[in-house]
């Protein structure tokens, strides 16, 4: 097996192993607030953009619209969010956060973010640009397979 075979299957085996700690991670902050990791996750998205319609949580996720609307009733129940119509088209809704949890939210998460940019600041400009690289196309790919992967009718 050559370096470049063992390394791409090393590298495959970190990512899953970074995947399922994350995974762990978001479940146990996610239970703090009585929420699970996806809401955590739909909660932090309402938080990063401005304009945030159902239909683009149904197109982040690839969840269903039915199952959007759950997931923003469990928020907007809870506090975490509120929905709030387009001035210029009332048919527009729009999610946005109430800010009451984003405070402790980032006291749970603040630590880990340190501690990722103390790592981070270890590596130099050219392999910062390449893990970015790396990310980014990995980001696609998992958009494009959550794109991809409906459930079948029947």
């Amino acid at each position: 097996m050559s370096r470049r075979d063992e390394l791409i299957g090393s590298i495959g085996d970190l990512l899953r192993l970074q995947s399922g700690l994350a995974l762990v991670l978001h479940q146990a902050v996610a239970e703090r607030f009585g929420l699970n990791p996806t809401d955590l996750k739909c909660l932090d998205l309402a938080a990063r953009e401005e304009a945030l319609t159902a239909g683009r949580i149904a197109e982040v996720t690839g969840m269903s619209t039915s199952a959007v609307t759950a997931l923003i009733d469990r928020l907007e129940k809870r506090g975490f969010v509120e929905r709030y119509r387009d001035a210029s088209d009332r048919r527009k809704v729009y999610v946005r956060t109430t800010g009451q949890h984003e405070e402790k939210l980032a006291e749970i998460y603040g630590p880990l973010s340190d501690a990722t940019t103390r790592v981070l600041e270890s590596f130099d400009v050219t392999s910062l640009d390449a893990v970015r690289d790396v990310l980014s196309k990995l980001a696609e790919v998992s958009r494009t397979f959550i794109g991809s992967e409906k459930p079948e009718n029947g």
